[in-house]
């Protein structure tokens, strides 16, 4: 069935996906779509973009994923702040982390406003021929038939039902409004998960001249008293954000600290003196992982599938999950025959890996809260760190998974060559000095003419003397592995796959 015909009597829309949501996780995902020739509408309920910085931290597993996307990466990161280090302060004594990896083209994560960030995506998305439609709002989603899924809106010219292949929901930690068919069925936004007697309470401030952090650094701040951290942010200045309990949040409105309350809070709790802010908001931490992250045609994408305790953890998270579901969406338009088994995997994968995260933020969470000082300042000490950063997962062996590679479900351990949006590669690594034996590029490209795959050869730091393939999936991640010996295993992996490439 094509975007132009009919469904159960209903004209099909002229797109195959409906995104709801402009956020980063949205956009990223429609930017996956439109690259692979997917038409696909995106619709936000706000009725323009959202200024301001909110979260600015984009670690170096986003960068590369933006990178894919085809972002103007120099122009990015000219607006970014490389963040090179953390340095903490726990109880008098101080210890600093520096955030550099070998294992990535960019060497430290940055520091960029979000408003910038979505406008990027969302310049990338119009070279593609896409936009976003604000001011429309998603009141319901389904029932399901064979092929499509109706998608109730809401806009400036009154509502509109609309028949598209898939819905993805990126609509953020409120879902969407309406009632009736969306509650049908486990895929619904996670629920709020709030974690009671705190508020994370945030600020754009100046550090006064007795406390002068370095560029690139991020503070972290723990006292018997309390918890705070203050992040630069591009164009000077910083981001405070504060643990405190309700008890202590003060008379601003809904029970919100007003910003007198935050600089003296501030002192208070960790001795950090700051200019009163012009304005503060705060919100209180949640904890949350939907059941499924996919009900039939719906699939959640971002925090409409979870909540973790720190936004950080919630933009960097929703960029991968864009990542891991944009191929394989458009895989399902393409090739409906293995639809329901290839997104059944963005829900088990993704969803693992949000558990994962979640464990992780309510555990460092806990560091900033509840663990006792003494026991945060011995880690310290023993240079013992959880840092606030999406724990890399491997994915459990499924049907794109070899289960008897060692790196089978992992990120590949390398910059990953192929382009913008690479496509599934086998990628070749040798010593450098060491050529690859000609009766193995034979056999290696027999095996990519075969299935019609690129062949990347390159010469890579390896653990060990030798020739080692790779699988990669379009979205960095490993497939299978082995060395020459294992070329038979290969080719039947390869055969298994064959539906997805």
């Amino acid at each position: 069935m094509t975007a132009s015909g009919t469904v159960g009597g209903r004209a099909r829309a002229p797109y195959e996906v409906l995104v709801a949501g402009a956020g980063p996780a949205g956009l990223l995902c429609a930017v996956e779509l439109a690259v692979r020739g997917v038409r696909c509408r995106v619709v936000d309920r706000r009725p323009g973009p959202l200024p301001g910085s909110r979260c600015p931290t984009l670690w170096q597993r986003s960068l590369e994923a933006l990178a894919s996307a085809g972002l103007p990466m120099a122009e990015l990161l000219d607006r970014s702040l490389p963040l090179e280090r953390k340095v903490f302060h726990v109880a008098g004594a101080t210890a600093e982390v520096d955030l550099r990896s070998e294992a990535s083209p960019h060497a430290f994560p940055v520091l960029l406003r979000q408003d910038d960030l979505e406008r990027f995506l969302t310049e990338r998305l119009a070279e593609l021929g896409g936009k976003v439609d604000y001011g429309h709002e998603v009141l319901s989603v389904g029932p399901d038939m064979p092929g499509a899924t109706d998608v109730l809106l809401r806009g400036p010219g009154g509502d509109e039902r609309v028949r598209v292949a898939w819905a993805v929901l990126a609509t953020g930690a409120g879902g969407v409004t309406g009632g009736g068919e969306r509650d049908a069925g486990p895929a619904r936004p996670a629920a709020a998960g709030e974690l009671p007697g705190m508020r994370w309470v945030l600020a754009d401030v100046r550090a006064t001249a007795e406390f002068a952090p370095g560029p690139g650094e991020e503070h972290i701040f723990r006292e018997a008293t309390g918890h705070a951290g203050l992040v630069p942010l591009p164009g000077g200045g910083h981001r405070l954000f504060l643990a405190l309990p309700d008890e202590a949040c003060g008379a601003g409105p809904d029970g919100s600290p007003t910003p007198a309350d935050v600089a003296a809070a501030a002192e208070r709790m960790v001795g950090l003196r700051l200019a009163t802010p012009d304005a503060v908001w705060s919100v209180r931490p949640a904890s949350a992982v939907a059941d499924r992250f996919r009900q039939g045609r719906r699939l959640l994408l971002g925090d409409a599938a979870r909540r973790f305790p720190m936004p950080v953890h919630g933009l960097n998270t929703g960029l991968q999950d864009a990542l891991g579901l944009g191929w394989k969406l458009a895989t399902a338009v393409r090739r409906p025959a293995v639809a329901e088994e290839l997104l059944d995997t963005y829900d088990a994968e993704r969803r693992a890996a949000a558990e994962g995260v979640r464990d992780r933020a309510e555990r460092v969470l806990g560091y900033g809260s509840t663990v006792p000082v003494e026991v945060i300042r011995d880690r310290l000490l023993r240079r013992v760190f959880d840092i606030r950063t999406e724990p890399v997962p491997r994915y459990a062996p499924g049907p794109l998974t070899d289960p008897d590679s060692p790196l089978g479900g992992s990120p590949a351990p390398f910059a990953t060559a192929g382009g913008v949006f690479p496509a599934w590669r086998l990628v070749v690594r040798h010593r450098a000095g060491e050529a690859v034996p000609g009766w193995l590029v034979g056999r290696l490209e027999a095996l990519t003419r075969e299935f019609g795959l690129p062949l990347v050869i390159a010469a890579g730091d390896m653990a060990s003397a030798g020739v080692h393939a790779y699988l990669v999936r379009p979205d960095g991640y490993v497939s299978f592995d082995g060395g020459p010996g294992r070329l038979a295993a290969l080719a039947q992996h390869l055969t298994r796959v064959r539906r997805f490439l």
